[in-house]
C-alpha cells in the first residue's frame, strides 16, 4: 500500500501535464501562424490595390470611418473557370470586372451583374501604420444588402475620362515562355505574356509566337473554348505553377489599360 500514494501521484501528475499541453499547443500554434501580408493602412476614404507575401492580388479599403477592409482581387464569376481581375472605378464607386460586368462596393457586396456572391474579405487587424492579414473569411450571399445607389444609378468606367485604378503588376517579371516558366517552378504568382489555346482536348497556355511552347492550364474548363479564349483584354495572365502545369489562370489588365478608348463595355456573360 506504501506505493499507492506515489502511483496515484505519478497519475495526477501525468494528467496535469496532458491539460497542459491541451491548453497551450493552441497557442502555440496561435504564436507560429504566419500572416499572409502586412500592407500599409490606406488613409480614411481610400482603396488601394495591393499583394500578399505569395503575390495574391487584394484590394485594401479603408473606409470613411477608419475602418479597414482587405478583398480578394479576383472576380467571383469565372465562365470557364478563367479568373478575371477588377478595377476600381471612381465615378461609380465600384469595384468592376470591365469584361463582364461584375460590380461591388468598397466592402466587397455585391451590387450587380453576373457575379454568384460577393468577394471574400480577409482576417485583418491593423498594427501602427500597417494592416496584417490573416485567413480568407467566407463571401457574402450575392442577396447581402450593399452600400450606395444601385448598380443603375451608378454608371460605369468606360470612357477615358473615367479614373481607373487596377492592378499593374509593375517590377514582376513577364514570362514570355510558359514552359520556362513551369520549369523554374517560382513559388507564389507568376505574371505571363501569353495566349490560351484548345489544344488536344485541354486549354493551354501558349507561347504569343505559336503552342510549340506551352503548358495545361490545368483550372480552365475547355467545354466553351470559342466563347471565351480570343483577344478580348490582351494577353497578360497571372497563374500559379503546380505539378508541372499552372493553376489559378487568371486574365489581368493590359498594361495600356488605362489609355483612352481602351476598355470596352461588358461582354454577355
Amino acid at each position: 500500500m506504501k506505493g499507492a500514494p506515489l502511483v496515484v501521484g505519478f497519475i495526477v501528475l501525468i494528467a496535469v501535464g496532458i491539460g497542459a499541453v491541451t491548453l497551450i499547443a493552441p497557442l502555440i500554434r496561435g504564436e507560429r501562424a504566419v500572416p499572409l501580408g502586412r500592407l500599409e493602412l490606406p488613409a480614411p476614404g481610400e482603396i488601394r490595390p495591393d499583394y500578399l507575401a505569395d503575390g495574391t492580388p487584394v484590394w485594401v479599403a479603408r473606409h470613411d470611418d477608419g475602418a479597414v477592409d482587405v478583398l480578394s482581387g479576383f472576380d467571383t464569376h469565372r465562365p470557364s473557370n478563367v479568373g478575371k481581375i477588377l478595377w476600381w472605378c471612381a465615378q461609380s464607386e465600384a469595384l468592376e470586372n470591365p469584361e463582364h460586368g461584375s460590380t461591388y462596393d468598397e466592402y466587397g457586396f455585391r451590387i450587380g451583374g453576373p457575379a454568384p456572391t460577393g468577394l471574400p474579405a480577409y482576417a485583418t487587424t491593423v498594427e501602427g501604420s500597417h494592416v496584417v492579414v490573416g485567413e480568407p473569411q467566407a463571401a457574402p450571399p450575392p442577396d447581402a444588402p450593399h452600400t450606395g445607389p444601385e448598380e443603375v444609378d451608378r454608371g460605369r468606367c468606360l470612357g477615358p475620362d473615367h479614373e481607373r485604378i487596377w492592378h499593374t503588376f509593375e517590377d514582376w517579371h513577364a514570362w514570355n515562355s510558359p514552359t520556362a516558366a513551369v520549369q523554374a517552378a517560382p513559388e507564389g504568382w507568376i505574371l505571363l505574356e501569353a495566349q490560351l489555346a484548345l489544344r488536344d482536348g485541354s486549354i493551354a497556355v501558349c507561347a504569343l509566337d505559336g503552342c510549340a511552347d506551352s503548358v495545361v492550364a490545368a483550372n480552365v474548363d475547355p467545354t466553351n473554348a470559342e466563347r471565351e479564349f480570343g483577344p478580348l483584354f490582351g494577353d497578360r495572365f497571372i497563374a500559379q505553377v503546380q505539378d508541372g502545369a499552372l493553376i489559378g489562370v487568371t486574365r489581368v489588365m493590359p498594361s495600356d489599360a488605362g489609355e483612352p478608348g481602351e476598355a470596352e463595355p461588358p461582354a454577355e456573360p
